[in-house]
This record gives structure tokens, sequence and C-alpha cells, in this order.
């Protein structure tokens, strides 16, 4: 004997909103992240090439200047890159604090966005819970069917044993359980006429 399985009702399809989407200044705020956060791979990519390059061929053991005294040439980019160096790390470090003011102010903007995600959700939300509480107090109702013919059962000294009864004690008291309190919740919230 096969058994069928009663497929779910299709679902539409729907997209939440990101704190971006649903706030414009946190957007903004994450795109100057993500601006920042590139500024910083590519001043830490041009420290390594001049560390790399400075290890590779070192400079001259005497200045520029001593060398054109002596005749000899020093290729100015040898000399150049100490300083160099020192600007990419003291603007890798203002990009680094730039970062971390981003992060706090995105940390406080984090509410206001979430009160902006929240109601563009919330007549989807509700509508969802509508559906659900629907189907649990279609459940409720069933269940008070099948306690009706047990209870008719028991009225009329029947031995129940042979049946066996099932009784879906996890949805709570038949006339105050999970499913009465969780439609006056959802009620009280309004997403429930």
């Amino acid at each position: 004997m096969a058994v069928f399985k009663k497929s779910a009702p299709a679902v539409e399809a729907y997209r939440v909103p990101s704190l971006a989407e649903a706030d414009s200044e946190y957007g903004a705020m994450e795109a100057k992240l993500g601006e920042l956060n590139t500024e910083a791979a590519n001043t830490s990519r041009e420290i390594r090439l001049i560390e790399a390059d400075m290890l590779d061929r070192p400079a001259p053991a005497i200045s520029a200047g001593v060398a054109s005294l002596l005749g000899q040439a020093v290729d100015p980019s040898l000399t150049e890159r100490p300083a160099k160096l020192v600007a990419l790390r003291k603007h890798a470090s203002d990009v680094e604090n730039a970062q971390n003011i981003v992060r706090r102010m995105l940390a406080d903007r984090r509410s206001i966005a979430s009160v902006a995600a929240c109601k563009a959700v919330k007549a989807e939300y509700g509508r969802r819970v509508a559906a659900l509480v629907s189907a649990l107090e279609a459940a409720h109702t069933a269940r008070l069917h099948a306690e009706e013919l047990i209870g008719d059962l028991e009225r009329n000294d029947v031995q129940l044993g042979y049946l066996p009864p099932l009784r879906p004690t996890f949805l709570g008291a038949l006339s105050d359980g999970h499913v009465q309190r969780f439609a006056k919740e959802a009620r009280e919230n309004g997403y429930v006429d």
C-alpha cells in the first residue's frame, strides 16, 4: 500500500530586504565600509610589494648625494621606498581608524534600519501568521471532533484500549491550550482580526 503525502501549498516567493535596502543611510554607510575595505586591501598589497622589493633590491650603502660625488649612479626609486613605506603605513592606519568609525556608526544605525526592515515585512508576516492561526484552529476543530467521538465511547462504557485513542496533548488543554494562546497573541499583535 502506497503512502500518499499531502504536499504543502505553494508559497509565494518573498524576499526580506536587507538593512541596507530598508534604510538608505545604513546602505550608504555599508557602501562606505566596502570602499574602505577595498582601500585597506590595496594599501596592504602596496606595502607588501615595497617590503618585498626592499628585500630583493637593498638600498646602496651610500647616500645618493655621496654616490653622485663619486660619479656613481643610484636608482632614485631605491632611496624613495622607505619614505613611501612610511606614508603607506600611515595611510593604512588612517583607513583602519575610518573603518572602525563606520562600523560603530553602522552599529548605532542598526536599530533604525531594523525598524524599517520590520515595517517593510510586517504585512507579509501578518499574512503568514494569519494562515498559521487558521491552520491551527482547523487542527483544533478536528481535535474537538475526535474528542467528541472518544467522549461518546466513554459515555457508552466502551473499553478504549481496543481503539486505542490518540490524544494530541502537545496542543495543550482542550479549552485553553497552546492553539488558543497563540491565536490570542496573534490577535493582540494585530496579525489576525
